[in-house]
């Protein structure tokens, strides 16, 4: 059943990046699977459904690179760069999807209804990254001039723009590996944020 399910985003999250959202029919996502259209339905009470849990897919992978980069581990330096890698590969599994949302007001409003209730949403992202920041900065490798979410927004929006770009784009027009941008972005936002 679980497997099924999984299959079933995959399937979903496949079309959506070929044909986009508003172009794929749970009948597509029943015969990518080999499953009859009732049989998808089994699994998903509608096709909305389906697309609210592919958003929710990728968000685990994010809260994992916290497992290992936790306040006072390693430097500073990796931390953050291992941080801003992680929320890039997220932005880049998100980003299509996400447009499309924000391109169907229907499918906008039902996914505020559905996930606004639980708490989640991208600013979780930014939540999250300021936890660690006040974790780092109660230890002292932050200073503490500059409240943790205005950082966590310094080193999330320019990875989110960065994605945009090379989506929007087809390619990096800075001509850099998420590696070497992740690490420079890091360079940037340090320079402000040590303690003095």
């Amino acid at each position: 059943m679980r497997e099924t399910r999984q299959k079933i985003l995959d399937a979903a999250e496949k079309l959506i990046l070929l044909k986009g959202l508003a172009h794929v029919t749970t009948k597509e996502i029943a015969r990518e699977v080999g499953l009859s259209e009732g049989a998808l339905y089994r699994h998903f009470d509608h096709k909305e459904e389906i697309f609210f849990a592919l958003m929710a897919t990728h968000l685990p992978a994010f809260y994992d690179a916290f497992q290992t980069h936790r306040g006072g581990t390693a430097t500073l330096r990796e931390n953050l760069a291992a941080l801003a890698l992680a929320a890039i590969h997220y932005y880049v599994q998100i980003l299509p999807m996400g447009v499309s949302f924000l391109a169907d007001t229907e499918l906008l409003t039902q996914f505020r209804a559905t996930t606004q209730p639980l708490g989640l949403g991208p600013h979780n992202l930014f939540e999250r990254v300021a936890a660690y920041i006040e974790e780092e900065q109660q230890l002292g490798r932050i200073g503490q001039h500059i409240p943790p979410l205005n950082i966590a927004t310094l080193l999330l929006g320019p990875c989110f723009q960065w994605v945009f770009n090379r989506l929007f784009l087809g390619s990096d027009p800075f001509h850099k590996t998420e590696q070497q941008f992740a690490e420079e972005l890091v360079q940037g936002v340090l320079a402000g944020i040590l303690p003095s």
